[in-house]
């Protein structure tokens, strides 16, 4: 039995996953270096446009803080995700 239509759909959601993972890495990097401080992986969530950040107080403080540098180097460094806002 042929199974390359099956790998060939699983291979559309296996670089879709791929993507998101990429853009959340880049999303955490940029985070990092702007309040020099390292950002956990299951903190930071993306959806719809949206950074949600989940983590310490200060944390969280120190990102609103620098939130319009955030995102505007989000916007250099990917000029097709629109990043709206962090919260």
């Amino acid at each position: 039995m042929d199974y390359n239509h099956i790998t060939t759909f699983l291979d559309k959601f296996k670089k879709l996953i791929f993507q998101k993972e990429e853009l959340k890495s880049v999303v955490i990097e940029t985070i990092s270096k702007e309040i020099s401080h390292p950002v956990e992986e299951h903190a930071v969530k993306i959806k719809d446009g949206c950074i949600y950040m989940n983590g310490s107080p200060v944390l969280c403080s120190e990102i609103f803080m620098h939130k319009k540098q955030i995102l505007d180097k989000l916007k250099n460094i990917l000029p097709n995700n629109n990043f709206s806002d962090i919260k």
